[in-house]
């Protein structure tokens, strides 16, 4: 059925005003919904012409001027909204009339200008990778509301309980994502929902029976010898820098934004007389100081031959650097995925807990908000301390 708007004005008798006037509304209706509103126009009611619709008598031009210039403004403004992924009703375009400004009662409009709210403070108070983030969730939204309701957009009163299951489903079935994985998205699209709960967009939580949880994952971390394998092993140049750079992380924990970031202003001399990386970590914002060891020493000086200002290292794309890594660790013969979060899980293993550093310290040095995050790591000690055991039973007998 095609979608019609209709514009029209009536004198309502029945509010007649002690003065006499009488109050002209205009009435829009889309479809099978209608509004009115007053127009801040009053009159005799002898002026008004009911079959026209509009004002008769001595100042029938001006005021005619004035419902002429509501209707064309109205019917403007739906235009304006046909062009977006707004549901449209007669409120919604009297409100876009009113307001002027986007009208939000449609999940992938919400969704959009929350993503433009984020953009505009990246490097203030998120960075380009979390914002990044929700544009693939904004994408992944989208293909569901496609596939499920052959539209491009539904109202906030269709996101449900068996709205967020199902999406839940359509990640797991039609996309890549693991549990985990998937289990981000939701949680990135309740941060859209409170959002609306927030603004009064709804009034009743959609999350309300879903529980948002997370599986355990086994941390990938490189041992001591595989650690001596990839620092000797002969590789191109273009994997040898990989590798330089892979290598840094696990004897400094620092990520791989950190990393691309790092310049030779964080470097400095501690209160030991020993070189230090003095630097905030990119994704918490809280500050890391970290000593610089032999192994790392000898490659930062390296590369700060290279004598580049802005950044230390010659470092390619997060992607292309975990597929550099994949084809590392299967030269090295290392039977695990490599990624580059692997360093920093090296360096809380390997590299500091295996070796007596206090979990207090490792958690500082780690920048991480709370020491619960680091005591995963001492957790995958144990299981090797327990192995390690076991081999020593085993020579004992």
């Amino acid at each position: 059925m095609k979608k019609q708007l209709f514009v029209s004005f009536l004198a309502r008798k029945a509010l007649t005003k002690k003065t006499g006037m009488v109050p002209i509304y205009c009435r829009v209706r889309y479809n099978d919904t209608t509004v009115q509103f007053y127009t801040q126009i009053d009159i005799l009611y002898i002026n008004w012409d009911s079959q026209r619709t509009r004002v008769r008598g001595n100042s029938k031009k001006a005021l005619n001027l004035k419902l002429e210039t509501i209707r064309v403004d109205i019917i403007e403004k739906y235009n304006a909204l046909i062009k977006t992924n707004v549901i449209i009703t007669a409120k919604t375009i009297v409100d876009y009339y009113k307001n002027n400004t986007l009208i939000m009662n449609s999940i992938i409009n919400v969704f959009k200008q929350h993503n433009e709210n984020m953009k505009s403070l990246i490097g203030i108070e998120y960075s380009y990778g979390s914002y990044k983030n929700y544009k693939t969730t904004l994408k992944r939204l989208k293909n569901y509301i496609t596939k499920k309701y052959n539209t491009n957009d539904i109202s906030l009163t269709q996101i449900d309980y068996n709205f967020i299951y199902n999406f839940s489903q359509f990640l797991l079935l039609n996309t890549e994502c693991n549990h985990n994985g998937m289990m981000k998205h939701i949680q990135r699209f309740k941060k859209i929902t409170n959002f609306c709960i927030k603004n009064n967009y709804i009034t009743k939580d959609p999350f309300v029976g879903f529980k948002i949880s997370f599986k355990k994952s086994d941390r990938v971390y490189i041992n001591k010898d595989e650690l001596d394998i990839l620092k000797n092993i002969t590789l191109n140049n273009n994997l040898s820098k990989v590798r330089d750079v892979f290598l840094f992380s696990c004897y400094t924990g620092l990520s791989y934004i950190d990393l691309y970031n790092l310049s030779l202003k964080n470097i400095r001399k501690g209160y030991d007389g020993l070189q230090w990386i003095y630097i905030k970590r990119h994704k918490t914002n809280i500050l890391s100081n970290v000593p610089i060891l032999s192994p790392a020493f000898s490659i930062l000086k390296k590369y700060k031959k290279e004598k580049n200002i802005n950044r230390i290292f010659p470092m390619i794309s997060n992607q292309k650097t975990n597929k550099a890594l994949k084809e590392i660790g299967r030269i090295c013969g290392f039977n695990k995925k490599l990624t580059f979060h692997s360093a920093r899980h090296t360096f809380a293993t390997t590299v500091t807990l295996t070796n007596g550093v206090p979990i207090e310290t490792v958690s500082k040095m780690l920048g991480h908000n709370n020491i619960k995050t680091t005591q995963i790591y001492a957790q995958v000690i144990e299981s090797k301390i327990s192995s390690d055991m076991l081999k020593l039973r085993q020579k004992s007998i």
